[in-house]
C-alpha cells in the first residue's frame, strides 16, 4: 500500500515540474506579432516630357488674309474668278457697271471747263482794269472787285479740278483688283447684284505661308515653365528652350509640322483663354488649305537635351508623403514600398501635380492613397481595379 502512494506522489510531482516548465518556455519565448500587409493602390509613371505635352485644337489660316470690297456703291456688272481660283497681284476680280460714274466724269469735266472760261474772263478783266487802276482811271475799290473776282474763279477751278479727280477715282474704283498674290476662299456675291462700299465681295488668303490659330487657357499659361519676357521676340529667339510646337492633322497621322510663334495675345478673352497665333512651313507635298482642323501638341520642358533624363511626371495630389517639410511619394518594387523625394509643381485642374526627381523613371509604380499609413519597407499589396 505504502509502495502504491509513493508511486502516486512521484507522477504528481514529476507532471507538475513538466507543467512548469511550459509555462516558463511560453513567458520566456511570446509568438510574434504578425505584420499585417495594407492594401494599396497605384499608377504607373508614364510619359516624362509628355506629362508636360498639352495638346489644343487650332485651325489653319493664310499667312495674309483681306476681305475684298468695293470704295464706291453699284451694280455687279462681271465677276471673273470663283471660290478657291488662285489670282495674282493687281488681277481684276470684278466691276460694277460704270454707266453712272462715266457720267458723273463727264458732268464734273463740264464743270471743270466752265469754271476755267470764268477764270479766264474774270483775268482777262482784271488785266485791263489793273492798267486803268495805274493810270488812275478807275477807283480803288473798283480795282479791288476785279481782283477779288480773279480770286474766286481761281477757287471754282481748283474745286473743279478735285470733282473732275474724285469721280475718275470713282470710276477707278469700279474694278476690284487683288491686292497680292493668293487663293479666293470666300465669294458673297452674285453678278448683276446691288453692293454697297465697303461689303465684303471676296476674301482672299496668302498660301505661301500658313498660320495656324489656338487658344491656350489660362491655366497652362501658368504651368508653362516660360521666365517672364519683355517681348514677343525673346520667346521667339528662345523658342527651343522653354517650349516645343508641332502640328499634327487626322488625315496625315504619321507627318508633323514644326510650328513657330509669331504672336501671342497679352489679354485673356472672354472665355478666360490666350489666342497664339503660330507659322507653319508650307509643304508642297502635303495639300492644306485655310479652315482646315490641326491639333496642336505644345510641350512646356523645351527640346530634350543630349543625356538629359527626363522626370518630371503628373501624379494625383494623394500621392504626395510631407514629411519634415519635404515631399516624397511612395514607390512600389517587389512587394515592399521606398520613399522618393521629389520636387512639386503647379497643380492641374484634374487634381494631378506635377513632380519632379532623378530617382525616377518612366514604369515606376506610385502608390496614390493612405501614404501616411505607410513606413520605409513596409510591405504592402496592390488592389485591383
Amino acid at each position: 500500500m505504502k509502495h502504491a502512494v509513493k508511486i502516486l506522489l512521484g507522477t504528481i510531482i514529476v507532471a507538475g515540474i513538466c507543467y512548469g516548465l511550459n509555462t516558463l518556455r511560453r513567458e520566456k519565448a511570446p509568438e510574434q506579432e504578425q505584420e499585417i500587409i495594407r492594401p494599396v493602390r497605384t499608377i504607373t509613371l508614364q510619359g516624362g516630357r509628355d506629362s508636360m505635352t498639352r495638346r489644343y485644337f487650332g485651325t489653319v489660316q493664310g499667312g495674309k488674309r483681306a476681305d475684298l470690297s468695293f470704295r464706291v456703291s453699284g451694280t455687279l456688272s462681271k465677276v471673273n474668278v470663283e471660290k478657291g481660283v488662285a489670282v495674282k497681284r493687281g488681277q481684276l476680280l470684278a466691276t460694277l457697271d460704270p454707266r453712272d460714274f462715266n457720267t458723273r466724269v463727264r458732268q464734273a469735266q463740264s464743270s471743270l471747263a466752265q469754271a476755267e472760261a470764268q477764270y479766264k474772263n474774270a483775268q482777262a478783266d482784271f488785266t485791263r482794269y489793273e492798267n486803268l487802276y495805274k493810270q488812275r482811271v478807275i477807283a480803288r475799290a473798283q480795282y479791288d472787285s476785279y481782283k477779288t473776282q480773279v480770286d474766286v474763279t481761281k477757287s471754282a477751278v481748283a474745286t473743279a479740278e478735285a470733282g473732275v479727280k474724285s469721280a475718275r477715282d470713282a470710276l477707278k474704283d469700279t474694278e476690284l483688283r487683288a491686292p497680292f498674290e493668293g487663293v479666293i476662299t470666300e465669294r458673297t456675291v452674285e453678278n448683276f447684284q446691288d453692293v454697297t462700299a465697303k461689303q465684303t465681295i471676296f476674301t482672299i488668303q496668302d498660301l505661301s505661308a500658313l498660320e495656324v490659330v489656338f487658344n491656350i487657357p489660362d491655366n497652362d499659361i501658368i504651368l508653362a515653365p516660360i521666365p517672364q519676357v519683355r517681348s514677343i521676340a525673346d520667346l521667339q529667339k528662345n523658342a527651343g528652350k522653354y517650349y516645343t510646337m508641332n502640328a499634327r492633322f487626322d488625315a496625315i497621322p504619321d507627318k508633323v509640322f514644326p510650328l513657330g510663334l509669331k504672336e501671342i495675345a497679352a489679354q485673356a478673352t472672354a472665355a478666360n483663354t490666350y489666342p497664339i497665333t503660330a507659322v507653319m512651313t508650307r509643304h508642297d507635298d502635303v495639300r492644306i488649305l485655310p479652315g482646315m482642323a490641326v491639333t496642336v501638341e505644345v510641350n512646356f520642358t523645351g527640346e530634350e537635351k543630349d543625356g538629359e533624363t527626363e522626370s518630371r511626371y503628373a501624379v494625383p495630389t494623394t500621392a504626395i508623403y510631407n514629411h519634415g517639410g519635404n515631399n516624397y511619394v511612395w514607390r512600389y518594387y517587389g512587394g515592399s514600398v521606398s520613399r522618393i523625394q521629389v520636387n512639386t509643381g503647379q497643380i492641374n485642374n484634374d487634381a494631378s501635380v506635377e513632380i519632379e526627381s532623378a530617382e525616377l523613371r518612366n514604369g515606376d509604380i506610385i502608390v496614390t492613397a493612405g501614404v501616411y499609413f505607410l513606413h520605409e519597407g513596409q510591405h504592402v499589396r496592390i488592389l485591383e481595379e
